[in-house]
């Protein structure tokens, strides 16, 4: 489906002049603030270029169509009077009218729209009746608007048309409030066409949307034309009715050439694209990535050169893998990752993130951006995980994977596996925490070591028997218990099903401060602040690297500067391969 949406200028109507014997279609305006006609006419033969001396096309207007209108010769008529004058006569002997009368350059442009595929068209028109201008404005377009609609059907032409009177009180040439009248109307266009609305019934995607900006004056056509590139419809071609003075004096309609400022608008789908990696939406930019691949595909042939189109989409379908795998990591999802990276061998260099990929360091920076979007539940449930996570790697990193059987993220621990010195140290404190522990039969099967202060009891006797430093442990064990009091926040908010914000969470830990049950009370007094909580988890990270004596990456941090891990050399290698793309 298509539809036109264009501008009209009184020079768009020419009728039919005798002169000298010939018959000529001569615009009721002339045409001065056309580019290159004075090389236009110069390339004409000296017969014609007589024809487009101003002077003398308006002498032929002002005579010869004045008397045949009933006007007074050479007494000039303002161009809506004109067209008033005409859409009456026209209406009262068609006969005679018709074959005088040739929208010539909005013809074109109809002409081209039908060949697209579109059966409606919107004019924009002008009736500027005010206090200041009773009689309207002498370019008024309000008449020339109802000449098309009867001409379109008298030559058969199956093309509705609706008009859209600009607001009387705006002046033609006043940008400002024109750009606000165009968007009124743009966006009430879209509502009744269902353009740019997220629905599978209409097919949003094959809707083109094809716009006319000549006619009017020159700030109605700057306004269209700003509008509707803003207007972010997802199929817009512009048409552009040539200037060919011949074919206007034969009553031809003109050549279009149909331009899509797809640089432009493909630089502002990035830019949007930009804008929402700032706030970490992966999806978001994944969409508009796709509904531009889609556009740059339903796009009519010969608009735009096809290798640059190629060029563009390569670029998109990479960007589009990369983003694809920061959601896969957002989601902990290592099987995808894994499988969009072996599928798209454009982001080859990428593979290094997966390689190198720990998934309590995912977490923890998955916390800073939570924390960042003001996205609190997120950010607690990501804590938490965090919280068992980290033991998970200190438990694999301290060479405990080995007590381990079958695959290690069930964690089926097999005593003969372990070390006595080790088992006895763990055994005896689990034991008394832990009374399924203290009674599983050992000698016959596995025990699934699920709880996370299990695996932190492991990891502490771990640590003392691989000699590592025991004060720098003292300090994470100190920090995840100070944690320990929002994951069981967390928890019960779950079961309870209540809402939770950074206010709430003050709240909440001010009132457990001051409880009447001392538990509680002194669990709330050990525990952080709301905002210290990134503060302590970059402290329990750094901690965790000089406890393994490697070097802290730099991610580990919670300011804002600090890179955010995978993420960001995800969106720079996006951003970077998109703006290499601008600049081809």
């Amino acid at each position: 489906m298509a539809i036109l949406i264009a501008n009209i200028g009184t020079s768009d109507l020419t009728i039919q002049i005798s002169i000298q014997g010939k018959n000529y279609y001569l615009p009721i305006d002339y045409l001065p603030s056309e580019a290159n006609i004075g090389e236009q006419i110069a390339k004409l033969p000296p017969k014609l270029q007589e024809l487009w001396d101003y002077k003398k096309q308006r002498n032929y207007i002002e005579t010869i169509l004045y008397h045949d209108l009933g006007f007074p010769i050479n007494t000039k008529q303002t161009s809506r009077e004109l067209t008033q004058v005409v859409l009456k006569k026209y209406r009262d002997n068609p006969g005679k009218w018709h074959p005088r009368i040739k929208p010539v350059r909005i013809w074109g442009a109809i002409q081209k729209a039908i060949s697209l595929g579109a059966t409606k068209g919107y004019i924009f028109v002008t009736n500027q009746v005010i206090p200041q201008t009773p009689d309207g404005h002498e370019k008024d377009t309000i008449f020339l608007y109802e000449i098309l609609v009867k001409w379109l059907e008298l030559e058969n032409i199956p093309f509705i048309l609706e008009n859209k009177t600009l607001d009387s009180k705006i002046e033609a040439n006043k940008l400002e409030p024109l750009l606000s009248e165009y968007e009124k109307h743009l966006k009430q266009i879209a509502i009744d066409e269902k353009i740019n609305l997220l629905s599978a019934e209409t097919e949003p995607n094959k809707n083109l949307v094809l716009v006319s900006i000549k006619g009017g004056t020159g700030t109605m056509i700057t306004a269209l034309q700003i509008q509707a590139i803003d207007s972010n419809f997802k199929n817009l071609v512009f048409i552009d009715p040539g200037l060919n003075l011949e074919k206007i004096l034969q009553g031809e309609p003109s050549d279009c050439q149909l331009t899509l400022y797809w640089r432009h608008l493909r630089s502002q789908k990035y830019d949007t694209v930009r804008q929402l990696l700032t706030r970490w939406d992966f999806d978001g930019a994944i969409m508009i990535l796709d509904d531009w691949q889609n556009s740059l595909s339903l796009l009519p042939d010969g608009i735009v050169d096809k290798a640059d189109i190629e060029e563009s989409r390569t670029a998109i379908e990479s960007a589009t893998a990369a983003l694809n795998l920061g959601l896969s990591f957002i989601n902990l999802d290592r099987a995808d990752t894994q499988n969009i990276l072996n599928s798209n061998p454009a982001i080859t260099a990428l593979t290094v993130l997966e390689q190198n990929y720990e998934a309590w360091l995912n977490l923890y920076v998955q916390c800073r951006i939570y924390w960042e979007l003001n996205q609190v539940a997120n950010f607690l449930a990501r804590l938490s995980s965090f919280w068992e996570e980290l033991l998970n790697y200190l438990i694999i990193t301290l060479e405990g994977s080995q007590y381990f059987v079958g695959d290690i993220n069930d964690w089926q621990l097999q005593k003969n596996l372990v070390e006595p010195k080790l088992w006895e140290k763990f055994y005896r404190q689990e034991r008394k925490k832990n009374n399924e522990f203290k009674e599983w039969d050992f000698d016959n099967s596995p025990y699934l070591l699920r709880n996370r202060f299990s695996k932190y009891r492991l990891v502490k006797n771990l640590v003392d028997v691989r000699g590592k430093n025991r004060k720098i442990w003292e300090d994470i064990k100190e920090s995840l218990m100070i944690l320990d009091y929002w994951l069981q926040k967390r928890n019960k908010m779950i079961h309870l099903a209540k809402g939770v914000s950074r206010k709430t969470m003050s709240e909440m830990l001010k009132s457990d401060r001051l409880s009447a049950d001392k538990q509680v009370r002194q669990e709330a007094i050990k525990a952080c602040a709301p905002e210290e909580i990134l503060q302590v988890m970059s402290e329990i990270c750094s901690a965790t690297f000089d406890l393994l004596d490697m070097a802290k990456p730099s991610f580990v941090g919670y300011s804002s500067t600090t890179p955010y891990y995978i993420y960001s050399d995800i969106i720079f290698w996006v951003l970077d391969r998109l703006e290499r793309d601008k600049l081809k």
